[in-house]
């Protein structure tokens, strides 16, 4: 999935960010938000979580996963 979520937050770099936890180094923060699998994805706005969900995607549907979330 790396070189999906790296192409995505290129791409729409104007639109929102892409960051990524390491969570086995962060345990306690994999934790507070619940990730129940790996890879997960959690989408913010304005420091709240929008919305979440799991799992290797082709590169379309990783995008319309967090645009839909974001709308």
């Amino acid at each position: 999935m790396r070189p999906t979520v790296d192409a995505v937050a290129s791409e729409y770099r104007e639109k929102f960010i892409i960051a990524k936890l390491d969570i086995d180094k962060n345990r306690k923060t994999a934790g507070e938000y619940g990730g129940q699998g790996i890879p997960a994805y959690i989408v913010f706005r304005d420091g709240e979580v929008v919305g979440k969900f799991i799992g290797a995607l082709p590169k379309a549907a990783f995008t319309q996963q967090i645009l839909d979330i974001l709308k």
